[in-house]
């Protein structure tokens, strides 16, 4: 039979093992929460539906380019025939033309300049299109990782507290413990287990969440978040960044450089365009033969004026929606490096406190192997560190998230190599 000395050394060698499961300080990683490659992240966002959607939109917009281009004019051919009754006889008589609307040389301009714009709005909503997905992507990812990272601290907890189980009851058995330390330690062992088959449940939806929007994704099955960095830049520099890159800037830009050249457009048509043509007939069973050419010139009224103003109005509202888009953004940037900056700061507060928990958990365990301290006050001990631990990774997993959301307005990372090649001007 074993002794009251060997079975207090064995419960004391399981708590040691029980308090060294806690984490410690994580080592310093390039990727805080173990995202993929960057490759690998824009091929996933290049089969993004919404980003194939958007590029598609690119081509229609290209050929309406062409359109616009080639003018809404065609030429037309009429003609005629009748009978003219004389007191002479009865004369067919014929009359053939063709005949083609001008469109005056700045409408010509306006027009190409405009195509030339549709496009340039439509690959700026395929860049929006794509900061979208990445904004999911990281969103989906964070998501997964605090599920899964609670979810493998309970599993250590809980799989240590059933060891603990076992070696209490053994030490009971031996009269070297009361029955209640056995209760305890079963019933902090069963609320683990059903803190872990809850987290379970979380992260399997979290995961399967993540591979059916991404299904390109890697998804590895655990994670192990790394140390965050700090930002290196200041916020005037995230400033200046974000006003030249981020795609809903770079939309309500085009947006209001579009309804800019509408209504240059609407302007110029206050003149209407001419429409000149030819033609030719016979009189008189082909005796009378006519040719001439014609020119038709539309009486402007005030419609086409009220038109050119209201698109005017269109115009100076969309340039108005345009400061107010680059004043919300850059207002919810700099929020996003405050975030990011408090972020970091909480965690290194939370990891201090995680080690301080670890600290007093080993503390306790030594009163109790000195018979200082309850079987109680060591797995309160114990689940305060577990605590502290899991909002210590958590806190890592939101300062590189609130990163991370910076660095993504910012186009730091994940930006579509189209649209990085481009230069980009306020």
């Amino acid at each position: 039979m074993m002794t009251r000395t060997a079975v207090r050394w064995r419960v004391a060698g399981s708590l040691v093992l029980l308090v060294c499961l806690l984490p410690a300080h994580a080592q310093t990683d390039p990727n805080a929460l173990g995202l993929p490659s960057a490759a690998l992240v824009e091929q996933v966002l290049a089969a993004y539906p919404p980003v194939r959607a958007a590029r598609d939109a690119v081509r229609a917009e290209a050929a309406g380019r062409r359109r616009l281009e080639a003018g809404p004019y065609e030429f037309l051919l009429r003609g005629g025939y009748q009978r003219h009754a004389r007191p002479d006889g009865r004369f067919p008589e014929v009359d053939f033309g063709v005949e083609r609307p001008l469109r005056l040389p700045d409408k010509a301009r306006a027009d190409r300049d405009l195509g030339a714009q549709n496009v340039e709005l439509a690959r700026s909503v395929a860049f929006s299109a794509w900061c979208d997905g990445a904004r999911h992507l990281l969103q989906f990812w964070a998501g997964w990782a605090r599920e899964n990272v609670q979810r493998e601290l309970w599993a250590q907890q809980a799989q240590a507290l059933r060891e603990q189980v076992n070696v209490v009851s053994r030490r009971a058995a031996a009269g070297d413990a009361p029955r209640v330390e056995v209760n305890l330690a079963e019933a902090a062992a069963a609320q683990a287990e059903a803190t872990v088959a809850n987290f379970r449940g979380r992260e399997s939806g979290s995961r399967a969440a993540l591979e059916r929007t991404f299904p390109g994704l890697s998804v590895p099955p655990t994670i192990v978040p790394g140390s965050p960095r700090s930002l290196d830049r200041g916020l005037d520099w995230f400033l200046d960044r974000v006003r030249l890159h981020n795609d809903e800037i770079r939309v309500a830009r085009a947006n209001a450089k579009r309804a800019t050249l509408l209504a240059r457009r609407a302007a110029a048509d206050r003149v209407p365009d001419p429409t000149i043509g030819a033609r030719i007939g016979s009189d008189r069973s082909e005796q009378d033969r006519m040719a001439g050419v014609y020119l038709t010139i539309p009486i402007p009224g005030t419609a086409r004026q009220a038109l050119s103003e209201s698109v005017r109005a269109l115009s100076d509202a969309a340039a108005s929606q345009e400061a107010a888009v680059i004043q919300r953004v850059l207002a919810e940037a700099a929020i996003m490096e405050g975030q990011a900056r408090g972020a970091f700061a909480a965690w290194v507060k939370a990891r201090d406190a995680a080690d301080g928990m670890r600290r007093n958990a080993e503390s306790m365990l030594r009163s109790w192997q000195l018979r200082e301290a309850s079987l109680n006050d060591v797995l309160i001990a114990r689940r305060l560190a577990v605590e502290s631990a899991l909002a210590a990774a958590l806190a890592q997993i939101d300062a590189e998230e609130s990163r991370y959301k910076l660095l993504i307005e910012a186009h730091l990372i994940w930006h579509d190599p189209e649209e990085e090649a481009e230069e980009h001007r306020d």
